[in-house]
């Protein structure tokens, strides 16, 4: 038996897990029209996968885990296409200097610590959940949030940029 969704579970589906894929892959993206696609791709996965999940929090590591995935497939195919991503770099519009130069200093990190970053302090994730959501060493995401905070501490006070 198929499982089908009903418009008000994927209205549901969106709101509750929609934000948290958009964000992902405009940290790792940078671009919004890139994003776009990507919150296109993982909801699509989503609904021909139609996966069973033990709990809530399986399902939001789904979610996060097939986003990095659609993010780093997508990069794969603009380095293909020679697609020049600096163009995209920016948001059209940012609420504050400081959100501008914070958004600067994070493209300038190497994408697993764009993600490790944003996995931790927009989610909210801990280190040992990182490590088994990017499926790599839990020491591994200790040191590259460590790195990435050093960085971004530079590039904020001006060092680097």
């Amino acid at each position: 038996m198929a499982i089908t969704y009903t418009d008000e579970q994927m209205r549901q589906l969106l709101t509750q897990y929609g934000p948290t894929v958009y964000r992902l892959a405009m940290a790792q993206l940078h671009s919004s029209f890139d994003a776009e696609d990507v919150y296109q791709e993982v909801f699509l996965k989503y609904l021909r996968a139609k996966p069973v999940f033990q709990n809530r929090e399986h399902q939001k590591a789904w979610f996060i885990r097939v986003t990095i995935n659609c993010c780093k497939d997508h990069l794969k195919k603009a380095c293909r296409r020679d697609l020049p991503l600096e163009q995209q770099m920016l948001p059209a519009a940012s609420p504050n200097e400081e959100y501008a130069a914070l958004h600067m200093a994070l493209t300038q990190l190497k994408e697993p610590q764009r993600a490790i970053i944003h996995l931790h302090y927009y989610e909210g994730y801990k280190t040992k959940e990182i490590a088994e959501l990017l499926e790599i060493n839990h020491s591994t995401v200790r040191s590259h949030l460590r790195r990435a905070s050093k960085k971004l501490k530079k590039l904020l006070e001006g060092e680097e940029f």
